[in-house]
């Protein structure tokens, strides 16, 4: 009942914060509706506690998700955020389905017809950028980490494994993007196929450039993947730039344990786990595959010498 309690405040306090900072008046107004039924589930649970001969927690701060969230919806906007609470909805939802005193009461209901809310709100294509954001760098990170150790592993001078890293790094963008261009391009192109067979037309019109939109949606989505992918593999190879031997190995390998923390974190606004979850388990599968790399790069040489 406390960690329902703390649960429903936090969820107030979010809405209350993205009502002030919604412009669109429909949306602030939708956010305060929303926050209202939080406040009548914190009174629920705080009348349960009372009945059970327990004190109410104090009000808290709000947690670094919390926090997060709105640091994200003050820059780029509240649709931006709007995925990840319309997860934790339904993830409310399904702890209360567990719960008879809450499904009883309508709070599984309740919890479902915010998320359905927030879904006819919109968000989908902000979100999901973010969330491409945070994979596309990961991308990046993990298998140049993996290609650097690999090259470590066969005893490679400082220079090959600089040389190996740039052309990963160099390598995998133009691939991400080419990868990129060509769904996005595909995907349109068989859109308008099926648009064109619907209308019955005996000859396909190809639209010149200037004057399709989607070419160019298509152009900055390959853009978008090949910056994103670099970003990530720069990380384990810019030590190998300035220092060499096992100092700079050392400094890859900080490095890239620091960027997997950042993003485990930053995947734990989409995906519901804890934070501190989602880190460490972002930090030990990019170690055992950089280890495992490593060992086949070891392997490869010892089989060669």
């Amino acid at each position: 009942m406390r960690r329902n309690f703390l649960a429903e405040q936090e969820s107030g306090v979010l809405y209350e914060a993205l009502a002030a900072i919604a412009r669109d008046p429909q949306q602030k107004r939708a956010y305060l509706e929303l926050a209202a039924s939080e406040r009548q589930h914190v009174r629920f649970w705080a009348e349960r506690l009372h009945a059970a001969g327990e004190t109410t927690p104090p009000r808290h701060r709000p947690s670094p998700r919390t926090r997060v969230l709105i640091l994200l919806a003050r820059s780029f906007g509240t649709r931006s955020v709007v995925p990840t609470i319309t997860a934790r909805e339904l993830e409310d939802r399904a702890g209360y389905d567990c719960q008879p005193d809450a499904a009883e009461a309508g709070l599984a209901a309740s919890e479902q017809s915010h998320a359905e809310r927030l879904r006819a709100m919109g968000g989908v294509t902000v979100g999901t950028k973010l969330r491409a954001a945070v994979l596309g760098a990961n991308d990046g990170l993990a298998s140049n980490l993996c290609l650097l150790m690999g090259v470590v592993g066969g005893g490679a001078r400082t220079s090959a494994i600089l040389l190996a890293g740039v052309a990963g790094l160099v390598g995998g963008a133009l691939s991400m993007a080419l990868g990129e261009w060509l769904s996005v391009t595909n995907a349109r192109e068989f859109a308008a196929s099926l648009m064109d067979r619907e209308a019955g037309a005996l000859h396909r019109t190809f639209p010149t450039r200037r004057e399709d939109p989607a070419a160019g949606e298509a152009g900055s989505a390959a853009r978008f993947s090949f910056g994103l992918f670099a970003l990530g593999a720069l990380v384990p190879l810019l030590p190998f730039t300035f220092l060499s031997g096992v100092p700079a190995i050392v400094g890859s390998i900080a490095a890239s344990v620091i960027a997997l923390l950042v993003i485990g974190v930053a995947t734990s606004l989409f995906n519901g786990r804890s934070p501190a979850f989602a880190a460490l388990r972002q930090v030990v599968i990019g170690a055992l595959a950089a280890a495992v790399t490593y060992a086949a790069g070891w392997l490869f040489e010892a089989i060669v010498s």
